[in-house]
């Protein structure tokens, strides 16, 4: 299957803030996903900062980007730096955190440590 980039990053983000809306969580969306994060997802007193990486391979992700996320996490309380990374099911290993939705896995990682995350189903 072919996906355009401009394309699949965008259907990436609905993804993401769909399947946390599923799980209760408040998610806004930044305009043109220019700011260090895609997503602000919030729950309870709990606040994530969402970077969303997405390809059909092994998605790039530049350091200063990863930088710019933990930098504004470190100026909002109770807040996390994120990464989520999606990828088609027919492209990529998973790992055991790996959540299947529709086409895709998705999976969330804790910044700086890339802690793998583990989300219910």
């Amino acid at each position: 299957m072919f996906y355009s980039f401009s394309t699949f990053g965008r259907e990436a983000e609905y993804i993401v803030g769909l399947y946390l809306k599923s799980k209760d969580w408040n998610v806004y969306f930044s305009k043109g996903s220019r700011g260090p994060s895609d997503i602000v997802a919030m729950k309870d007193q709990l606040i994530w900062l969402i970077q969303i990486k997405s390809s059909t391979k092994i998605p790039k992700i530049r350091g200063y980007e990863i930088q710019n996320l933990i930098k504004l996490s470190q100026k909002i309380n109770n807040s996390y730096p994120i990464l989520s990374i999606i990828n088609p099911k027919s492209c990529c290993p998973v790992n055991k955190n790996s959540i299947p939705i529709g086409r895709y896995f998705l999976n969330f990682y804790l910044l700086p440590q890339w802690k793998s995350i583990d989300l219910p189903q």
